[in-house]
């Protein structure tokens, strides 16, 4: 695996791209320590939605990394009279076996530990490398997302080269033994898929799943049954057909295109995953975990009530507390237009981010502050 460390010259200033009433995720810093594209993970997920993005970087030598990611969000915080929590990182793994990217990642967390920011990492991997961190995870929020798509059986066949099902636990055990919330990313079920594996008794694998994350530490489950692009349905169907031919044709009946919620690509009919998720949400409950569903399904059909977002956990706004430190804003909960205690009054004094839509960075500066890009 070569590894190039490159520097990166634009803002890593910028929010999910959603926009309207159906949008679910809180507003968040989305930080990646690669580019996206199936070079610069090693895991090269069957279903991986970033190899597919129109964003995504095919070409290169290489596996690359942002050398100066750590200064760059340092000088970007500096700007900032509002900081949002940070999400490490959306489009690739930030907990790879690669010394570089580890590297990259530990510096990065150092300078979210000094300002108090808050922040979450999404992994299939080790974490436990960031106790390395001095202070770690600092006196802001903090909370780790574990992927983990199904029982071994369906690791072996959609994320082979990704850790095992055992280590991916491992990871919630370790959260767990430092006192620190973790949840689980049971994403995304593919039920013809489970059915060719696991015939009628699917449903029960799935909630076994949700007992081992429970045990290890996990407090929350966010889940989806998949939006996938045409090119990845065709390379799932394929692999259907290799284990259990109608399993193919159930993916073909039972995904259909779709527009609604978010964003559009191939979903399972609203019916059946409206279904699915309930019974997991009942599995979830009798667990003691809350249960959320990622994107395509409204907060008000499947998700546990009262959650301030489908992530569980308190992720507020920061706001600038001193010369080189945040603090987080009572009453916030990031998810302004969903969530806020008040939005024509929030806690954060800024009406404009009470909107089902990403938030503009210029909102987040502190008064007076010019940047030579106007993305800052």
């Amino acid at each position: 695996m070569k590894v190039i460390m490159r520097e990166r010259s634009s803002p890593t200033l910028h929010d999910f791209p959603y926009r309207g009433s159906a949008r679910k995720c809180y507003h968040k810093w989305i930080v990646n320590v690669t580019p996206p594209g199936r070079k610069h993970c090693l895991h090269s997920c069957m279903y991986c939605y970033a190899r597919d993005a129109v964003y995504s970087r095919q070409a290169g030598e290489g596996m690359v990394v942002y050398a100066n990611l750590a200064s760059l969000v340092d000088r970007e915080l500096d700007r900032l009279e509002l900081c949002p929590p940070l999400s490490i990182s959306n489009t690739t793994d930030p907990c790879q076996e690669v010394p570089e990217l580890r590297r990259a990642v530990k510096q990065l967390v150092e300078v979210l530990v000094a300002w108090g920011a808050n922040f979450h990492i999404i992994t299939k991997g080790d974490p436990s490398f960031l106790e390395e961190v001095p202070g770690f995870p600092g006196p802001g929020r903090f909370f780790l997302a574990v992927t983990i798509e199904g029982p071994p059986e369906v690791l072996s066949v959609l994320s082979p080269h990704a850790p095992p099902y055992e280590s991916r636990l491992d990871a919630l055990r370790w959260a767990s033994s430092l006192g620190l919330p973790a949840l689980v990313r049971l994403d995304p079920v593919i039920p013809p898929l489970w059915r060719a594996l696991y015939g009628n008794e699917w449903k029960l694998k799935a909630v076994e799943v949700l007992s081992h994350c429970a045990a290890a530490g996990a407090r929350h489950a966010v889940s989806s049954t998949g939006r996938f692009a045409p090119s990845t349905l065709a390379r799932l169907r394929e692999l259907a057909r290799g284990l259990y031919a109608p399993a193919a044709e159930a993916l073909a009946r039972d995904y259909a295109y779709d527009r609604s919620y978010t964003s559009a690509g191939y979903m399972l009919l609203h019916e059946l995953r409206l279904d699915f998720h309930r019974d997991m949400r009942e599995a979830a409950r009798e667990l003691g975990m809350t249960y959320a569903v990622c994107q395509e399904l409204g907060a008000g059909e499947a998700d546990t009530p009262g959650l301030p977002h489908c992530e569980a956990f308190e992720m507020p706004f920061s706001r600038r507390s001193g010369l080189r430190e945040f603090s987080a804003i009572p009453g916030c909960t990031a998810n302004c237009h969903a969530t806020c205690p008040d939005p024509t009054e929030p806690p954060c004094g800024r009406r404009e981010l009470a909107a089902p839509g990403p938030f503009a960075p210029a909102l987040l500066k502190k008064r007076g502050v010019r940047s030579r890009n106007p993305t800052l």
